[in-house]
């Protein structure tokens, strides 16, 4: 047996009863005593009596004993082995900094690359506006807004096509789906009006949106509830993380979007701005790849487009159906994907707003889509109980699945071969066996009402899913 520490043979093993995890007892029992009763691999709270002793065979620790002639030199024995306990200690803990600080790094690269963006846009826009003005060009504030954000989504839509035909590195699963469990149950929202409609995922953060008008900010790290949004009016069917900045972002049946920006202490929000002009419940939203434009689909039939840094609607355009469950942007953000009650997908090119493409098989409405990472295929869960998967190359279904039940929410883990459904039982996940093959891994029926969202965290570190039983539960 190794030493979850040390890495070498143990000598004296115990193991974790509540992880499993193996170290050398004088080594854990040093660490205990420098950092705290916290286990240092899943860093849990680690208690003196959860050390359980491990008995090896004598075949594993046929040793013979130490002769006369060794006890000649014990302090040089116990020198030594002092020092290398010190010296594995250190190890561990300067191999756990380095990982920190790579994903601190990483971190703050992408919003310095995100800000530079926005600034070169920013930029290159006063300067048409000044050259429109100079020439004296009146002009219409809204299509001149519009013709801008085409040839910015178009430049960024050629980037992340570049960057995942060449560059992408999709980490594999090492998590074995089948043995997880749910690990942890909350009731977050208040009990008068129970049901918890929508979920998303950041890190160690997660956020719902309930029936009783609140949207809920929940650290897994500490299992305490970071910060309550109120100010809707009525019930919060979506709710989406800023990828790059410290913005959340909560849609509502009171036909608005609030933009809600991070305060000084990390654990209050302000709404900074609230989005308006469908007529109807607001069912879904979508951030576009660039971080700088929402997507959303509305009651009213229709999808729009908003502005994140002005805060205006730039867009609205009515899909011909009485209303629109679904909204989904492609990796690329040149097109996005919309799910209609009338049972259709329809696929729209951003630049030019026009229906490409419609998609028709469900018998019933489309309440969910998501896009593969790869930018191919597009999935799509309906009330009629089926999931489709969609070959955007070929224009056409090339794979059905049957839950048996409607579907509330499907949901793509970002390296696409496991897929997350939220159903009116349960919550399934499927894993990618072949081309056109897709087995079911595991189904969790831990809610006692219907699941109304999942979500799957990258690496499937966790999964979270929410249930009209008013529960957030997660997985691991």
């Amino acid at each position: 047996m190794l030493c979850g520490l040390s890495g070498a043979v143990c000598q004296v093993p115990v193991v974790n009863i509540k992880t499993g995890h193996v170290y050398e007892k004088h080594l854990i029992e040093e660490y205990m005593k420098t950092h705290g009763n916290v286990c240092p691999l899943s860093e849990s709270p680690l208690a003196p009596e959860d050390l359980l002793p491990l008995k090896l065979t004598t075949l594993a620790t046929d040793v013979a004993p130490p002769s006369k002639a060794t006890n000649s030199i014990p302090a040089l024995l116990s020198a030594l082995q002092t020092e290398y306990d010190a010296h594995a200690l250190e190890t561990f803990q300067v191999k756990k900094h380095l990982q920190q600080t790579r994903q601190e790094l990483s971190h703050a690269l992408y919003q310095y690359d995100a800000a530079c963006r926005v600034i070169a846009r920013l930029n290159k826009e006063i300067e048409q506006l000044k050259e429109k003005t100079k020439n004296g060009t009146a002009t219409n504030p809204i299509e001149d807004a519009w013709e801008n954000v085409t040839a910015h989504i178009g430049a960024r839509a050629k980037e992340l096509a570049h960057y995942r035909k060449n560059e992408r590195r999709i980490e594999p699963i090492t998590k074995d789906v089948g043995a997880m469990t749910c690990t942890a149950s909350h009731t977050l929202h208040q009990s008068d009006k129970p049901g918890v409609l929508c979920v998303d995922i950041k890190g160690h953060l997660v956020m719902t949106g309930g029936n009783d008008k609140d949207a809920k900010i929940f650290n897994t790290q500490t299992s305490q509830i970071d910060a309550t949004l109120s100010g809707h009016s009525k019930k919060v069917t979506d709710v989406l993380f800023h990828p790059a900045a410290d913005v959340v972002l909560t849609a509502s049946a009171d036909k608005t979007v609030k933009i809600w920006s991070a305060g000084a202490n990390e654990r209050s929000y302000s709404a900074g701005h609230t989005l308006s002009g469908h007529e109807g419940s607001i069912t879904n939203m979508s951030l576009h790849p660039s971080g700088s434009y929402l997507g959303t689909s509305s009651e009213d039939g229709a999808w729009g487009f908003f502005d994140l840094g002005t805060a205006t609607m730039l867009k609205k355009v009515s899909a011909q159906a009485s209303e629109m469950l679904s909204v989904q942007f492609h990796p690329d953000g040149a097109i996005f994907a919309s799910g209609q009650n009338d049972s259709t997908i329809r696929v729209w090119d951003v630049a030019s707003a026009n229906n490409v493409a419609t998609f028709e098989g469900h018998a019933k409405a489309v309440t969910s889509l998501s896009f593969s990472e790869n930018g191919y295929h597009l999935v799509s869960g309906s009330a009629d109980g089926l999931i489709k998967l969609w070959d955007l190359r070929k224009l056409k279904s090339v794979l059905d699945l049957q839950v048996g039940a409607p579907v509330h929410a499907v949901h793509f883990e970002v390296g696409g071969s496991y897929l997350g459904v939220a159903s009116q039982k349960n919550m399934t996940i499927f894993k990618e066996a072949g081309k056109k093959n897709w087995d079911v891994v595991k189904t969790f029926d831990d809610h006692a009402g219907a699941v109304t969202d999942v979500k799957l965290a990258p690496g499937l570190e966790f999964i979270a899913s929410t249930s009209l039983d008013r529960s957030l539960k997660l997985y691991a």
